[in-house]
């Protein structure tokens, strides 16, 4: 293994460099032979796997990781070994980095969920201790693959959400485009042939005019202040202002905020359900939960609902009482204590809010599309009515004289 360090000599002199050694401990006993002080000394293969923070790295590795090492654990192959043999099939070379860490992890000795906390930027919290709950109970194996399951069908549903949008949106953006070139290049050259006419001009043709010198003299403006407010964003999206007013706005929207909240719910039950399942207790799990839901309002709800479940109360009243639940979900979860499946009860209801998200993406669908071509459509006749409007009336008083 090679190892990155950052020493300083005898002499008081900074050096950096690397080494080679069969641990990391090895490695520090070589270095201080040499009479080195030790600032820091890290794995090499560590630092380039921390640094696959990618989208694609993030959607991909932990339903290929679980997937995989569950089918390998059921077949009575030891984790050590599953994990060598997922990193050796890996195509891509940074998971392939990342497996091999993790393989060399176990076979020092940690367990593959301390492991995994190397990578929170990979995989998160509830995934973690999803793991961490089947090592102590000896599921490993079933957890994982309920964890694969999960994450496959909560992508899919974003990948639906995300589908069902995309044709409006770009409808939208080639609406908007064409209005641009048309306020930009189309009407000022039609204003030069009407300042030559000096006739006076219908009031659409005026109000379009001012229009079209806004987007003209304003136009670098306006590109430098959607750039600056894209990098605001951008910059500020992780802090707890912006993301209240996002979800507010998210949960505020029509249309659009009965399947945001639809969504937040699914991916609620979804997610206790699969920790109950894996034994993690009902305190613990909802801890969990409250920070993969993604919402700070519902965050805050579901944490103040893990205080009254310390307090012994019921998970049903604690849901009853949040007011950001509806109220029939505290009456199912009810049924599910007092029969003692709460489990199934919260898949129940996860499989009933997803059919009902897909309906209402159906729907949001038929009417979104419509719509922005009306609206679209709207201001293209606006354009075209307004340009023409002036040219109609030049050509009565020439056919006049």
């Amino acid at each position: 293994m090679r190892f990155s360090y950052d020493v300083i000599t005898k002499e008081g002199k900074r050096k950096r460099g690397e080494i080679d050694a069969e641990s990391l401990e090895e490695a520090r006993d070589a270095l201080r032979k040499n009479r080195y002080f030790i600032v820091s000394i890290t794995r090499k293969e560590e630092n380039s796997g921390r640094k696959t923070s990618t989208l694609s790295l993030r959607r991909k590795l932990p339903v290929l990781l679980s997937r995989q090492l569950a089918s390998l654990l059921r077949g009575g192959i030891p984790l050590y070994e599953s994990l060598v043999m997922i990193a050796s099939q890996a195509r891509d070379g940074k998971e392939r980095k990342i497996v091999e860490y993790l393989s060399q992890k176990v076979r020092e000795g940690t367990s593959l969920s301390d492991a995994l906390k190397e990578f929170r930027d990979l995989f998160d919290d509830f995934f973690i201790y999803s793991v961490k709950a089947g090592e102590k109970s000896g599921a490993l194996a079933s957890i994982l693959n309920y964890l694969a399951d999960l994450l496959e069908r909560d992508w899919q549903l974003r990948s639906r959400i995300k589908a069902a949008l995309l044709y409006p949106a770009i409808i939208l953006c080639v609406g908007i485009g064409v209005l641009f070139f048309l306020l930009t290049v189309v009407v000022p050259m039609m204003v030069k042939v009407f300042e030559r006419l000096g006739h006076s001009l219908p009031l659409t043709t005026k109000i379009l005019i001012g229009i079209s010198g806004l987007f003209k003299n304003y136009s670098l403006y306006l590109v430098f202040f959607v750039l600056f407010v894209f990098i605001l964003v951008l910059r500020k999206k992780k802090r707890g202002l912006f993301e209240r007013l996002k979800a507010s706005l998210l949960l505020r929207a029509p249309l659009l905020g009965e399947i945001y909240e639809m969504t937040i719910i699914t991916r609620f039950t979804r997610i206790l359900s699969t920790l109950l399942k894996s034994g993690v207790p009902m305190l613990q799990a909802l801890v969990i939960v409250s920070g993969a839901v993604k919402n700070p309002f519902y965050q805050e709800a579901v944490s103040r609902m893990a205080e009254m479940v310390e307090e012994g109360k019921d998970l049903s009243l604690a849901l009853k009482q949040n007011g950001l639940f509806p109220g029939f979900i505290g009456e199912m979860v009810r049924t599910g204590e007092r029969s003692g499946n709460l489990e199934e009860m919260l898949d129940h209801i996860s499989s009933t809010y997803e059919a009902t998200i897909q309906n209402r993406i159906t729907t949001l669908t038929s009417l979104v599309e419509p719509l922005v071509i009306l609206v679209i459509g709207g201001f293209v006749a606006f354009v075209l009515v307004s340009s023409l409007l002036p040219l109609f009336e030049i050509n009565k008083l020439i056919l006049k004289r």
